[in-house]
């Protein structure tokens, strides 16, 4: 059965740094939504839209991930700082 890991905390606390040390599978690389936003925001030119440009570029990447483990019962990881939405992939996960 595919397993859901995910990783939480505040802003700062090391997700990034040590989390991958809570993964059950070694193999499994957790999405880092502030690393890839970071990576596709400095890809932008300079605007008044950029910010919000990166964040729908890696909420697309992220959702594309996440609902493609679901389609295909792979394993799953991901950070998150619980910033909106808390439970609602964990559901979608359980749900599906």
């Amino acid at each position: 059965m595919p397993e859901l890991t995910i990783i939480a905390g505040c802003n700062g606390s090391g997700r990034s740094s040590t989390g991958y040390t809570f993964i059950p599978k070694k193999s499994l690389v957790p999405f880092d939504y502030d690393k890839l936003f970071l990576r596709n925001y400095d890809s932008l030119l300079d605007s008044d839209f950029r910010e919000e440009m990166a964040k729908d570029m890696t909420t697309a990447a992220f959702e594309e991930a996440a609902n493609y483990a679901i389609r295909s019962k792979t394993d799953f990881c991901y950070e998150t700082n619980f910033e909106t939405h808390a439970t609602f992939w964990a559901e979608k996960f359980k749900t599906a």
